[in-house]
């Protein structure tokens, strides 16, 4: 984005809090480069792998990339809150960072190159900011309210006005909530008679990066946390595409994405509104 190109047109109030944001932006494509680099060079942190919950693991490399990420974050905007998978939240939870310091994690410790560090950052109107980077395959994902995503510099957009019969998709089984698989089971079927194919990749922020690249067309995952998918969720939506975020019980969202033009036939597969903006 070119210096200056977000104050055209713009108010002075507006000017004001696009500033703040700006800033904010580039201390999280700085320390997102700096995590990313920390993992690549720490892949032995991968073989203490620990179980917090069913099917739901943290290995040192995720704690180590998040408490890099906080300490940078802290230093920069101390009066910022913060919601991190490992540390929990902190501070003011109407200005706050949304981090997963690795997001497929399973992926990171069995060496599958699918997995990403993804940070968001909320205010008062919503997602401000997202930034998913990719360590092993050298893509950096990112997106500002109002000014569009790009991947590695360059502008990105939804694949729009797509053939169903040529598309894949991405949907995800329940892994840590099995007691949903019959519903899964009965929505992938549908989806089976409407797409050509479809993934599981194993990183919800990276999922919906590929639906905001055009390399799929659509995503679905059921009990997801907004570290999953708040950086992709924005970046998504600059790109064109529509999410859509269902409450499953407590901050557990289910989440539907895909480019706008066959949003609506997703939603009449999933059955289902939403109920969190």
């Amino acid at each position: 984005m070119e210096e200056g190109y977000i104050y055209r047109g713009a108010t002075e109030k507006e000017m004001m809090e696009k500033s703040e944001i700006k800033k904010r932006l580039d201390v999280a494509l700085a320390v997102a480069e700096e995590a990313s680099s920390f993992l690549l060079s720490h892949s032995f942190l991968s073989e203490t792998v620990e179980e917090k919950n069913e099917n739901d693991f943290v290995t040192q490399a995720d704690k180590a990339s998040e408490s890099l990420i906080y300490e940078a974050i802290e230093r920069a905007f101390p009066s910022d809150g913060w919601f991190g998978e490992e540390t929990g939240k902190q501070g003011d939870g109407k200005r706050r960072w949304i981090v997963d310091p690795i997001d497929g994690t399973v992926n990171y410790f069995s060496s599958f190159p699918n997995y990403t560090v993804s940070i968001a950052f909320e205010d008062e109107d919503g997602l401000a900011l997202g930034v998913v980077v990719v360590p092993r395959q050298n893509e950096l994902f990112w997106a500002m309210r109002g000014e569009g995503a790009y991947l590695n510099g360059e502008r990105i957009h939804t694949k729009e006005n797509c053939d169903f019969s040529k598309t894949l998709a991405i949907l995800v089984p329940p892994h840590r909530k099995h007691g949903l698989m019959e519903k899964y089971w009965e929505r992938m079927r549908k989806f089976y008679d409407i797409f050509t194919d479809v993934r599981s990749i194993g990183s919800a922020a990276l999922s919906l990066c590929y639906v905001a690249a055009g390399r799929c067309t659509m995503y679905y995952e059921m009990s997801l946390y907004p570290y999953d998918y708040s950086a992709g969720r924005l970046i998504l939506e600059e790109a064109g595409g529509r999410v859509d975020i269902i409450q499953r019980d407590g901050e557990s969202m289910d989440v539907v994405a895909s480019s706008s033009t066959i949003f609506e036939k997703v939603m009449e597969v999933i059955g289902e509104k939403s109920s969190v903006l």
